[in-house]
């Protein structure tokens, strides 16, 4: 493991925290919208006007950024399983933002998952693949099947109960980064082998701002819908996933075999383990209930 594994280890889990703070505040700016108010352009409009949710959007994009750095140094297949630190990390936030405290639970799914991550990360240690030499068919039929689950996620957010249409909406926004991530990885490759005339003209710049911006609005969406417990899962376990998907089956990256997928497979169930156990924290959800009862509340008393 050299200086460039580690330096974008650190660059992604600085990622995870801007993930986190864009988690907590966009949530936090959804619950001072009406309930009862149908998503679409209109609330869009309202919330990016809002401060926090615009502390939130300026944490995304932050993340966007450390997260396309990192993939400069580090492989994707290792980069994006560390984003799922975000969860733990969101707890975090969310305690000091909304002056709550962290108990044992907690702290038992922030561990879990850190050693998990480590465990997972260093048994495969991921080694460079071939992004830039990836046939256009093979392109067409991955990237085409990864939009085409978005698409469904989607579609079945339409029916349902509000836990049911969030956490699909959630797993459609995971989705939706994961790709994008997959995308920036080509165009880091591109500006490293061309300059700034490859980001230009290859076309995964485009489809990655493209697919970008689709998670960033059905985010909204499943912030809106339900709440933050319920897509916290999709958001964090959908992009790791296909990111690694992506690094393994496309850009063959070549990760370690035999019985190191041992402790892989240890430390990824250690990961999922503490991505649910945090999701369903008594924590998370009396954040959700305390501040939507706050910003009920807060009219009647005006």
């Amino acid at each position: 493991m050299g200086a460039a594994d580690l330096l974008s280890y650190l660059l992604a889990a600085l990622a995870a925290t801007g993930n986190a703070l864009a988690n907590v505040m966009q949530r936090k700016s959804s619950l001072e919208q009406d309930p009862e108010r149908s998503f679409g352009a209109g609330l869009l409009w309202d919330l990016v006007r809002s401060p926090t949710w615009l502390v939130g959007f300026l944490g995304l994009v932050g993340s966007f950024v450390l997260q396309a750095v990192a993939l400069g140094f580090g492989q994707l297949s290792a980069v994006e399983p560390i984003i799922t630190l975000e969860v733990p990390l969101t707890l975090l936030v969310a305690a000091r933002v909304f002056g709550s405290r962290l108990h044992r639970p907690e702290w038992t799914g922030i561990l879990l998952m850190t050693a998990g991550m480590i465990m997972l990360v260093a048994a495969l240690a991921p080694r460079p693949g071939t992004e830039t030499q990836v046939r256009s068919l093979t392109y067409a039929v991955a990237g085409g099947a990864t939009a085409a689950t978005i698409a469904l996620l989607v579609g079945l957010a339409r029916r349902g109960g509000p836990i049911w249409r969030t956490a699909c909406l959630g797993m459609a926004t995971g989705t939706s980064f994961g790709l994008t991530a997959t995308f920036i990885k080509e165009t880091i490759s591109q500006a490293d082998a061309r300059g700034i005339v490859g980001v230009l003209t290859t076309w995964q710049t485009y489809v990655a701002v493209g697919f970008g911006v689709v998670g960033l609005v059905v985010m909204q969406w499943a912030l809106h819908t339900g709440p933050l417990l319920a897509a916290q899962p999709g958001f964090t376990l959908m992009d790791p996933l296909v990111s690694v998907l992506w690094g393994v089956l496309v850009f063959d990256e070549m990760t370690r075999t035999g019985w190191w997928l041992v402790p892989a497979t240890v430390g990824g169930m250690a990961v999922g383990l503490g991505v649910l156990l945090l999701a369903h924290s008594p924590l998370l959800a009396d954040l959700n209930e305390q501040s939507t009862e706050r910003t009920v509340g807060e009219p009647a008393a005006a």
